[in-house]
């Protein structure tokens, strides 16, 4: 089971135990993550590209691996999952973010899992922290356009509370949102309630 759910822009590492019993570190990206993070992109199956990205790409261009290393607090957060946690070859096998839009209070989340990882509860784990940051930053809504054919992570959204709703422009994608009327709901310890 995963740990505790925190907030996670402030550039700590955490442990993370997935269901399985294996360890991952969890932290902010960094500047520095672009090789790994392209390495993590060239790595996942065609498949699992094209539900984090939706078209058929097999690596990030420099611009797109600038923009995602490079997340201003003020505008969201991106996370990555290290494994293995005690290792000198360590690797990114996963990373999830979410990003303002022009809307007040809204922001927009994805999710990507190396495949040797999925189904091991790393996305939930990664959205849970998603949406505790969010929430404690003042977002309202937090949304996520799927691929209808993505069952793993439409199930993992609707276990989670998002409301699924297919989209208006894209019959093969269907959006999934939730909003906080309980801003602190994703903070698992007393001690991340009160703030300490």
């Amino acid at each position: 089971m995963a740990r505790a759910v925190v907030d996670m822009s402030n550039g700590k590492e955490q442990l993370a135990r997935l269901t399985d019993g294996s360890e991952v570190v969890v932290r902010a990206i960094e500047p520095d993550d672009t090789s790994m993070l392209q390495a993590f992109v060239r790595g996942l199956s065609a498949r699992s590209r094209r539900f984090r990205f939706f078209v058929a790409l097999a690596e990030l261009s420099a611009a797109q691996l600038d923009h995602f290393v490079n997340v201003s607090p003020t505008r969201g957060l991106a996370l990555v999952a290290l494994t293995p946690a005690r290792s000198e070859s360590v690797a990114i096998v996963a990373e999830a973010r979410y990003a303002l839009v022009q809307e007040r209070g809204n922001a927009e989340f994805a999710v990507a899992v190396a495949d040797d990882f999925q189904r091991r509860g790393l996305g939930r784990h990664l959205v849970k922290r998603l949406l505790a940051t969010a929430w404690r930053r003042g977002v309202r809504r937090l949304f996520g356009e799927i691929k209808s054919d993505n069952c793993a992570m439409l199930a993992l959204a609707t276990q989670l509370g998002f409301r699924i709703r297919v989209s208006l422009d894209d019959q093969s994608v269907v959006i999934a949102s939730m909003v906080s009327s309980h801003p602190l709901q994703y903070l698992t310890s007393d001690a991340e309630r009160s703030g300490r």
